[in-house]
């Protein structure tokens, strides 16, 4: 099965609540509060042009039943420099450890490189995280330095296009 990536839709709103609001998913995104559904529906219905807001999100959605599976981020797009963030959560569980979150990530790079034309992805990876780390580096992401983000320490790590 195959994975397509789209903008969110006002039909993503209670999706979207339930991840955000998910507190196992707080630890990877450092999140402290709960999200109220209005803040979300406002996101959704929001501009969503990365040369405006410098972000974007995209929905993961499964090819054969249209279903969104989870979500990935460009984040600090600085379009001079031409590098942007990436961060991924496939939020239905049962669809992890699957190869959708590869395959997103594989599209999203490609998007990065053929339509921003950013020459360098990077990401910010808690160090327990190992099943990230393993999916950036298959990924061909290559480990920088370690930082700290959030008062955590994180593994910076970056892909060359």
């Amino acid at each position: 099965m195959k994975v397509y990536l789209r903008p969110p839709h006002t039909s993503d709103v209670d999706i979207l609540f339930e991840w955000e609001n998910n507190p196992d998913n707080w630890e990877v995104s450092d999140t402290k509060d709960a999200f109220i559904k209005k803040q979300i529906e406002d996101f959704v219905q929001s501009t969503h042009d990365i040369y405006i807001n410098q972000q974007y999100r995209f929905m993961i959605c499964l090819e054969q039943t249209d279903e969104a599976i989870g979500c990935i981020d460009l984040f600090e797009f600085n379009e001079q420099q031409k590098r942007v963030g990436v961060g991924i959560l496939i939020g239905n569980e049962k669809e992890r450890k699957k190869g959708f979150a590869r395959q997103s990530l594989q599209l999203l790079v490609d998007y990065c490189k053929n339509q921003l034309k950013v020459r360098c992805v990077f990401c910010h990876i808690f160090k327990e995280n190992t099943n990230s780390i393993r999916l950036f580096e298959k990924c061909g992401f290559r480990f920088i330095e370690e930082r700290e983000l959030f008062g955590k320490p994180v593994n910076y790590y970056e892909l060359k296009l």
